[in-house]
């Protein structure tokens, strides 16, 4: 295969961006391998990644540093994946929900290894905790939206308390993945999609998939 062949970066904040995929990439690999996050040393990564001890210092203050950042990357993947059916709920169509949770599932079994070190290390460091519920909280926002803009053309069932629907929602999305796929192989995609398509939009339409 042809390697790909990147423009360099020129300023401060394209070249942390790029330090951040480098390191996104390599504490994937290293984890995929078996390694879990807390045994993974600086020099480890920094040596995977392709850069120095001092490099990774320059950017980092520390591992935990680290995960915070990525997380935001991960979580924009997951949020991408979301937008299939944000960006397009006015139409009502259930399929859009669907793509949407394909999507999510998708995104999870790609940064599996991540998002479960990120779900560990939440438990017990406080700035990765908050980071973690900033980042699902800026996602119920957006199913919030979605609910309030469909309880206004009438689609969405008007009785449903917003924010308590969209993060009630969202969590069940995050822990479904969370707790079944690293144990499941790729064949129980169709089958979490089709579970969690149903339970959302039965939850928040009038009318059923079906329909």
């Amino acid at each position: 295969m042809a390697s790909v062949t990147r423009k360099a970066p020129t300023s401060r904040h394209e070249r942390r961006g790029e330090i951040e995929r480098r390191l996104l990439e390599a504490t994937e690999r290293l984890m995929g391998d078996g390694a879990s996050f807390t045994e993974l040393s600086v020099d480890r990564l920094a040596t995977e990644a392709g850069m120095s001890r001092a490099s990774f210092y320059i950017y980092f203050e520390d591992k935990g540093h680290l995960l915070r950042q990525l997380a935001g990357h991960v979580f924009g993947d997951l949020a991408s994946g979301a937008e299939r059916w944000w960006a397009v709920a006015q139409r009502r169509d259930p399929n859009d929900v669907r793509a949407a949770m394909a999507a999510i599932i998708a995104s999870y079994r790609r940064h599996q290894p991540l998002l479960i070190a990120l779900s560990e290390m939440a438990g017990y460091d406080p700035l990765v905790g908050a980071t973690y519920r900033e980042l699902l909280t800026g996602i119920s926002g957006r199913v919030a939206q979605v609910i309030e803009d469909g309880q206004a053309d009438g689609s969405i069932r008007r009785e449903l308390p917003v924010e308590a629907t969209a993060s009630a929602l969202t969590w069940m999305v995050e822990r479904a993945c969370q707790q079944n796929l690293p144990n499941r192989d790729a064949g129980y995609n169709s089958e979490l999609t089709t579970a969690l398509t149903e339970i959302v939009w039965g939850a928040l339409y009038l009318h059923p998939t079906g329909q």
